[in-house]
This record gives C-alpha cells, sequence and structure tokens, in this order.
C-alpha cells in the first residue's frame, strides 16, 4: 500500500488509527500543535469524507485539542465544498460572520437554565435551612 495521499483517498490517520475510540488511542501520533504523542482521530470524525478529518489532542496542556483538518486544494474539486467556500469567504472579507450569525443566546443564571425541572432538583439548589436553637 502506498504511503502517498491521492485526492479522494483515505488518509493515512484513518488507515494509522482504523477505529476511532474514546479511551485511551492504542496508536497515537504526534499532535501539530503542541508535540505531544497523543493526536487521534475525534469521535466526530466522518469516515467517508477524505478531505475533512477532525482529530483531538489527548495532552490536557494542548491549547488547539479539538481541531478540523480540511484540504482546501486537492486537484479534484475540494475548492468546491462547501466548507471550503465558507472559509474562502471570510479569508477575503467577503463574508461577516458576526453580522450573518449574530449571537442569539441570552445569558441565564442557574434558576433559569433548570426552571423545567422537577422539584428533587430546586429541593437540592436551596440553602441549608438555619440549626435552630
Amino acid at each position: 500500500m502506498s504511503q502517498g495521499w491521492e485526492a479522494g483517498g483515505e488518509p493515512w490517520l484513518r488507515r494509522h488509527q482504523a477505529e476511532v475510540t474514546y479511551g485511551r488511542e492504542s496508536s497515537p501520533v504526534q499532535c501539530m500543535f503542541c508535540g505531544a504523542q497523543t493526536l487521534k482521530r475525534s469521535a466526530s470524525d466522518r469516515p467517508k469524507d477524505p478531505g475533512r478529518m477532525e482529530l483531538y489532542c489527548d495532552n490536557q496542556f494542548c491549547d488547539a485539542r479539538e481541531m478540523v483538518l480540511l484540504v482546501t486544494r486537492d486537484g479534484a474539486g475540494a475548492y468546491d465544498r462547501a466548507d471550503v467556500r465558507a472559509l474562502r469567504l471570510i479569508d477575503n472579507g467577503t463574508l461577516d460572520v458576526h453580522e450573518t450569525f449574530p449571537p442569539t443566546m441570552e445569558s441565564a443564571n442557574l434558576s433559569d437554565l433548570l426552571a423545567d425541572r422537577g422539584i428533587e432538583v430546586e429541593r437540592r439548589m436551596r440553602k441549608p435551612s438555619p440549626p435552630e436553637n
């Protein structure tokens, strides 16, 4: 088997790590950001997409931790991919992400977030009563 990669072919890391695991990967590779031997395929990686790999670094001190490796030019149509086109629009200033997708989430406190939970959760959140004398 060739160690090279051709457009549309299976990336080397998917051949090296055939299974996606949630625990310790038995064959991690070196992280391109922190240098530790802790990089593995993410659980969200889609094996049928050769132009995009989702990766995870198990090093707790890695600043990147979760990353996407995206092929933007491969001679076989990567340029036409929706994710590549979107990045190109952002890079050349045509698309302002914050204007196009304004934040819609308002901040809430814990009581608001748990408002639809039962009384059991509410009871756990209450402060204990002061002791009676």
